[in-house]
């Protein structure tokens, strides 16, 4: 793969990383666990393309006693083996619950993945926006028809037709 500058660049597979630690673990030592993946992908020549913070859950059933997990995501490519190494620390960290790891590409390009997943992003906030401007137009209608109740019950009172009493007209 030619890079703008016209040297060739090693492609490298890319991979992404999910995995639960307990709900009670320390920023530091999270922190500390991210940055020691971190080194271990740069070993083996490969560049950390996104790590995010997806906070602390609940977790659809209970894993080692533990209801809610801190989750972490880790997209990177790397050699071969980087895959094995991570996983081999991850099973070895006390404070991991479970990891997936999944093979995204072979020929992993970065700037690619970045912006599609921008693209994503974007697609799902219109969305966002659109739903939640429906919901404002649902709840103005439900306004609109409590208001209107005064309305129907004045109009229900004008239909009442009084009965006459016609037995004196004679």
């Amino acid at each position: 793969m030619a890079t703008p500058s016209g040297t060739t660049a090693k492609v490298r597979p890319g991979y992404e990383t999910t995995l639960i630690t307990t709900s009670e673990i320390s920023d530091d030592v999270l922190k500390s666990l991210l940055d020691r993946l971190t080194g271990i992908i740069g070993a083996y020549e490969g560049e950390v393309v996104l790590q995010e913070d997806w906070g602390k859950k609940k977790l659809a059933y209970p894993i080692q006693k533990e209801t809610r997990g801190h989750y972490s995501y880790l997209v990177y490519s790397g050699r071969g083996d980087v895959v094995h190494e991570i996983e081999r620390n991850l099973r070895l960290s006390d404070h991991v619950l479970r990891f997936l790891t999944v093979n995204l590409e072979k020929e992993f390009d970065s700037e690619a993945f970045m912006k599609r997943r921008a693209e994503l992003q974007a697609a799902a906030k219109r969305r966002e926006e659109e739903r939640e401007a429906r919901r404002e137009e649902r709840m103005a209608e439900r306004r609109g028809y409590d208001d209107r109740s005064d309305y129907r019950n004045d109009y229900r009172s004008d239909d009442r037709v009084e009965e006459v009493d016609h037995s004196d007209a004679e």
